[in-house]
C-alpha cells in the first residue's frame, strides 16, 4: 500500500465515527446494555484508567480473553497485538527475537543484547531475551504499549513496552486449577490460590504451572534415533501483602521458572533451484535429512513434519555436550511499597532477576556448526515514583528516578562438524540511572495536553577473550576491552480530546503525540572464527515516532473500534547480520544498518453482533522504507549480492490481520461456548541481509468449553490446518525453524473465586 493512500485510510477510519455524531438514532435499550462490552482498566500509565481514556496504543488481554485465546506464552502474543512479531531463536525454543515496528533484535541469546521494547513482569523491568518465551502462568492481565513511553517507564521504551500483570492477594479469596492432556504426549496442570491469612492484616497467593510436551518431530539418525520438540516448563510464585497501617500497602512477590528443551529446532533443508546470488522465498526450502552431515550432496528430501536433524556424536569445546539440550532457570523477586500521601502516592518498585541459560545446539540443522552457551546474569533495580493530581485535579503528574544494575558472564564453545573450533568468553556490566516525568493537564473537561520528558544514562562495560582451537583458521587469542557511556534526552508532547458524544456513540477519544524513543549502543558476543566484531561496538538506536488515534464505544457499547496510525523516523536502526567471510565460514556482526521511515494503521475492533455472539478483529498495515544505508552494512551489501533492487526492513510485513469469533449458549448441561481465530500475513523479510523472504500465509485456532457450577470443560487445537510454514532460518547454515504443527489439548478447570 502506498504511503499516500495508508494515509487517507487512516485519516478516514479516524474521521468517520466524528461524522456519524451528526446522525440521530434510537436510544439504547437496556437488553443490550447488559450484553455490550465490558469496560477494561488498564495501568499503561502507571495508575488504573479505562483503556478507551488512555491515548496510547494499547492491546490488553484478560484472564478469560488469554485462554479463550490460547495465549499461553509470549509468542502467542504476536497473533493479538498489531506490528508485534515474537520470532523463534535458532538457539533455543524459550528465547524469542522480538520486534515492534520495525525495531528488532535477533541475537536473543547474548548477554549482550538489548529488547526493542520494555518487558515487565508486576512493574519489574527484565533485561534477558534469554527465557523471554515466558510461560504464562497466574497471570491477571497483559499489557502492550506501542509507541515511545519513556517518560511513564523507568527502563527501555524505545518502541513500546510489554507488561505481565500477575494476580494480587487482597481481601477477597479464589482458588482455581486445572489439568490437561493433549497429543504429542502434552500435559499441563495450574494451581492459583490466595486471599487473607487469617484474622491478620496479611494476605499471600501462591500459583504453580507444570507443561510437557514431546515427539513433534523424529530424529532418523541411527545412532540417535528419537523424538524430538521436547520442552518441559514448570514455574511457581509466591506474594505476600500487608495492609495493616493506613495508606500503605506492601507487596513482597518471589517467582521461579524452569525450562527444559532438547533445544534441537532447526530442520534441515536446501533450496536447491535457487542460486546463491539470488534471494530465496520460504516456499523455496526442502527438507529432509543429510546421510553425512558434511557433504550436501548426501542431502535426502523426505516427507513434512516427518524428520529432523541428525545429531553428529560427541561433546566440547567448551558448554558442547554430546546430545543437544537447553535450560533456562530464572528468579524475579520484587518488593513493592506503595503509600498515599493524600495529595499523591509514593512508591518504590525494586527488583532482583537472575538468569541462568545453558544450550547445546545444531545450529545448521544438518550437524554442520555446533554451538553451546552457558549464561549466569544477575540485574537489580529501583525505581522511585510519585503519582498524582493537583490544581484542583486538572493536573495529573508523575515523577520517577530510576537505577539498573546488570552484571554476568557467558561462555561458548563452537564446533564445525567434528573439529573444534573456538571457545569465547563475555563478561558483561550494564549500570543505568535515569530520571522522567510526565504532566497532564486538562485545558477543559474535554481537552487535555501532555507533556513529559526523560533523561537516561548509560554505562557499559564488556570484556572478551577469543580462544581459537583450529589454526591457521581461527586465531589463538584475542582479548577485547571496551567500555562506552550513552546519554539521552527524550521529550514527549500530546493532546487528547473526550468528544461530547450522544445518539450511537457511547464513548469517543481523539489524540495526537509526538514522542522520541532511545535505544543505547552495545556490544556484539558472537565471535566463531575471530574476534573483529567484538572490537566494534555499535551505537545507539533513536526515533521519533508521530501518531494520530482514535478510541470509541458505539451503537449502546456494542461495538469497540481502537485505531491509531504512526509515522516513525528511526534514526541508526540496530540489525544483526550475517556475513560469510570465506565459503562455510560465517560472522554474525551487529550494525547501525541507517535510517528508515515506518509508517502503518494499527487497529482493534470488536462487537457483540448478538448477547451471545462476539466478533473481533486486529491488525496492521505497515510500510517500512530506507532513507539512508551505510554501504558496509547488510541491506546495502544485499543489492550486490542477492540482485535486490531496494532493501527491505526486516519484519514489516505490508499486512497482517487476525479475525475471529466467540459465541457462546446456554444449554441443559451447562454454559458452552464455542471460538475461533484465523491469523493472516503477508510477507515479509526476516533480517538484515535480505536473503530469505517468508511467503504470505494464515494459520487457524479453536475452542469449545462447556462450563457448570465451578468447572469448566475446555478442547482446545491450534494450527488447524497443520501447515508446515518456516518463519526463520539460514540457507547458509542449512537449517530453519517452521512454526509449531497442529497440537490439541482437553482439559478440565476448577475456579471458586
Amino acid at each position: 500500500m502506498s504511503n499516500h493512500r495508508m494515509l487517507r485510510f487512516a485519516i478516514a477510519l479516524a474521521l468517520a465515527p466524528v461524522a456519524t455524531l451528526a446522525q440521530d438514532s434510537a436510544p439504547p435499550s437496556s437488553a443490550s446494555q447488559q450484553g455490550g462490552l465490558q469496560e477494561i482498566v488498564v495501568t499503561a500509565e502507571r495508575r488504573e484508567a479505562s483503556l478507551q481514556s488512555v491515548p496510547i496504543a494499547v492491546t490488553a488481554l484478560n484472564e478469560e480473553a488469554l485462554a479463550n485465546r490460547q495465549v499461553l506464552e509470549s509468542r502467542d502474543l504476536e497473533r493479538f497485538t498489531p506490528s508485534l512479531k515474537m520470532l523463534s531463536n535458532i538457539t533455543s525454543p524459550t528465547n524469542l527475537s522480538p520486534s515492534l515496528r520495525g525495531s528488532l533484535q535477533q541475537d536473543a541469546s547474548q548477554i549482550v543484547a538489548e529488547s526493542p521494547f520494555g518487558i515487565y513482569v508486576d512493574d519489574v523491568y527484565l533485561a534477558r531475551l534469554n527465557g523471554n518465551n515466558i510461560t504464562l502462568a497466574d497471570i491477571e492481565r497483559v499489557e502492550v504499549l506501542r509507541g515511545p513511553q519513556g517518560t511513564l517507564y523507568g527502563r527501555n521504551t524505545l518502541v513500546g513496552a510489554i507488561k505481565f500483570i500477575s494476580r494480587t492477594p487482597g481481601k477477597d479469596s479464589w482458588l482455581k486449577g486445572s489439568v490437561g492432556v493433549g497429543d504429542f504426549d502434552q500435559y499441563r496442570g495450574s494451581f492459583s490460590a490466595g486471599g487473607m491469612l487469617g484474622d491478620s492484616n496479611w494476605a499471600g497467593s501462591f500459583s504453580a504451572l507444570l507443561t510437557h510436551k514431546d515427539g513433534t518431530f523424529q530424529n532418523v539418525n541411527p545412532s540417535a534415533k528419537r523424538e524430538l520438540g521436547f520442552e518441559r516448563n514448570w514455574a511457581t510464585r509466591a506474594k505476600l501483602r500487608y495492609m495493616g497501617v493506613e495508606n500503605l500497602d506492601v507487596t513482597l512477590s518471589f517467582s521461579y521458572a524452569n525450562s527444559k528443551n532438547d533445544s534441537q529446532q532447526l530442520t534441515p533443508g536446501i533450496t536447491p533451484n535457487v542460486p546463491a546470488n539470488q534471494r530465496f522465498t520460504s516456499d523455496d526450502i526442502v527438507t529432509g535429512v543429510f546421510t553425512d552431515p558434511m557433504n550436501p550432496a548426501s542431502f535426502i528430501p523426505l516427507g513434512t513434519f516427518e524428520v529432523y536433524t541428525p545429531i553428529v556424536p560427541g561433546g566440547g569445546p567448551g558448554p558442547i555436550e554430546s546430545v543437544p539440550r537447553g535450560e533456562t532457570k530464572q528468579i524475579i523477586s520484587s518488593l513493592n511499597i506503595s503509600y498515599d500521601l493524600r495529595w499523591g502516592t509514593f512508591k518504590s518498585i525494586t527488583g532482583f532477576v537472575n538468569t541462568k541459560d545453558f544450550f547445546s545446539t545444531d545450529f545448521s540443522g544438518s550437524g554442520g556448526l555446533m554451538g553451546g552457551n552457558q549464561l549466569d546474569v544477575d540485574q537489580l533495580s529501583e525505581e522511585l515514583q510519585l503519582v498524582g493530581t493537583a490544581l484542583d485535579d486538572r493536573l495529573s503528574y508523575i515523577a520517577g528516578l530510576y537505577f539498573f544494575n546488570e552484571k554476568g558472564y557467558q561462555d561458548f564453545g563452537w564446533r564445525a562438524g567434528v573439529l573444534p573450533f573456538s571457545t569465547t568468553r563475555s563478561d558483561a556490566k550494564t549500570t543505568s540511572y535515569s530520571a522522567f516525568t510526565q504532566l497532564d493537564y486538562d485545558l477543559t473537561d474535554a481537552l487535555k495536553v501532555t507533556a513529559g520528558v526523560r533523561y537516561t544514562r548509560d554505562r557499559k562495560d564488556f570484556d572478551f577473550t577469543f580462544n581459537g582451537l583450529l589454526p591457521p583458521v581461527t586465531p589463538a587469542l584475542g582479548v577485547v576491552d571496551l567500555t562506552n557511556t550513552y546519554t539521552q534526552t527524550t521529550p514527549k508532547v500530546g493532546i487528547d480530546w473526550t468528544v461530547p458524544v450522544s445518539d450511537s456513540f457511547d464513548s469517543l477519544l481523539l489524540y495526537a503525540t509526538a514522542a522520541q524513543g532511545f535505544k543505547s549502543g552495545g556490544y556484539n558476543g558472537i565471535g566463531i572464527a575471530g574476534f573483529i566484531d567484538a572490537e566494534t561496538p555499535y551505537g545507539p538506536e533513536t526515533n521519533w515516532t508521530y501518531e494520530v488515534g482514535i478510541k470509541t464505544d458505539m451503537l449502546d457499547n456494542r461495538l469497540r473500534v481502537n485505531a491509531n496510525y504512526f509515522y516513525e523516523k528511526a534514526k541508526d536502526l540496530t540489525l544483526n547480520a550475517t556475513v560469510e567471510n570465506a565459503p562455510g565460514i560465517f560472522s554474525f556482526p551487529v550494525q547501525n544498518a541507517g535510517d528508515a521511515t515506518v509508517q502503518g494503521l494499527e487497529f482493534e475492533v470488536t462487537a457483540v453482533a448478538t448477547d451471545n455472539l462476539t466478533l473481533f478483529m486486529n491488525g496492521s498495515l505497515l510500510d517500512g522504507k530506507y532513507d539512508r544505508l551505510d554501504p558496509t552494512a547488510a541491506p546495502a551489501q544485499a543489492i550486490t549480492l542477492f540482485n535486490i533492487d531496494k532493501p527491505s526492513v526486516p519484519q514489516t510485513p505490508d499486512y497482517t490481520v487476525t479475525v475471529g469469533f466467540d459465541y457462546g449458549i446456554d444449554t441443559a448441561v451447562g454454559r458452552v461456548k464455542l471460538g475461533a481465530d484465523w491469523f493472516f500475513q503477508d510477507s515479509y523479510i526476516t533480517g538484515a541481509t535480505n536473503d530469505f523472504q517468508v511467503q504470505p500465509y494464515n494459520i487457524g485456532n479453536a475452542f469449545a468449553t462447556v462450563s457448570f457450577d465451578k468447572w469448566t470443560a475446555r478442547a482446545t487445537v491450534k494450527n488447524l490446518q497443520n501447515r508446515e510454514i518456516f518463519a526463520t532460518g539460514s540457507r547458509g547454515l542449512g537449517g530453519f525453524i517452521p512454526l509449531p504443527r497442529r497440537t490439541w489439548l482437553l482439559s478440565l478447570e476448577y475456579s471458586m473465586n
